[in-house]
This record gives structure tokens, C-alpha cells and sequence, in this order.
């Protein structure tokens, strides 16, 4: 995955409130997944499904150590 695709991705949903709203009316994980993938595509970025698993899976790691830590 290039770092760049997803950051341009996040970008865009940060700045834009009614992205945040499609991407919350997802119901669950594969379709918010599917919401992602296709707005990366309209913005001419790859990623991929295991892309964005990855970085769900690393922030929810990065997530709990930060509490066990505490």
C-alpha cells in the first residue's frame, strides 16, 4: 500500500462531513470496507481490502497498548 493513497483518502473524509456520514451508514466493517475502496477509486487511489484491514488491525493494536500501558 502507498501511504500516500491512504493519507489522501483520510484527508478527504476529514474535510469533507458528508463523507463522514456515508462512511458511518456503513452497517457493518465489509460494507464500510466497500465505501472506502470505492471513494479511494473516484480519487484515483489503490488500495485494497488487506490495505485497509491493515491499518484497521495496526490502530486497534496501537489502541489497546495504549490502555494496557496506563
Amino acid at each position: 500500500m502507498a501511504i500516500q493513497d491512504f493519507l489522501t483518502i483520510r484527508t478527504a473524509v476529514l474535510n469533507d462531513a458528508a463523507l463522514q456520514e456515508q462512511l458511518r451508514a456503513a452497517p457493518d466493517e465489509a460494507a464500510l470496507f466497500e465505501r472506502v475502496l470505492a471513494l479511494g477509486r473516484e480519487r484515483g487511489c489503490d488500495l485494497s481490502e488487506q490495505d485497509l484491514r491493515f491499518v484497521v488491525d495496526t490502530n486497534r493494536r496501537n489502541w489497546l497498548e495504549r490502555w494496557l500501558h496506563q
